[in-house]
């Protein structure tokens, strides 16, 4: 199957709940976009402060994030570090973390899951 490129603007991706309404995102790029079978997805995500995205786990693929905005505490398993704009924060698949958004303003991330093989 021939892929053509894609444009967007942020501006026009529609924000849609995530992780039962706890925050919410903007799905970016997905696996259907692509010609390779490695990337599953691209979302930029939203935190507001006091909030948190539970924890969780991605099975099959690892996860990274960039964070964009904001700061709090991230969680992966029995350990937890402190965020701040301009982190970038490597998720394995299988591991169970989540996000808490601690700061005075919305957190917002890049993320993006990878297959993991």
């Amino acid at each position: 199957m021939t892929k053509r490129f894609t444009k967007r603007n942020l501006g026009d991706i529609p924000i849609e709940q995530a992780h039962g309404g706890s925050g919410s995102r903007q799905v970016l790029i997905t696996s259907d976009m692509l010609v390779g079978s490695h990337v599953e997805a691209m979302t930029k995500g939203y935190l507001e402060s006091g909030s948190v995205f539970d924890w969780h786990s991605h099975d099959t693929v690892d996860e990274f994030f960039v964070v964009l905005r904001g700061e709090g505490k991230f969680y992966f398993e029995a350990e937890v570090v402190d965020y701040r704009k301009g982190d970038v924060v490597t998720i394995p698949a299988g591991g169970r973390h989540k996000i808490e958004a601690t700061g005075n303003e919305t957190s917002e991330y890049f993320f993006v899951r990878v297959k993991a093989e």
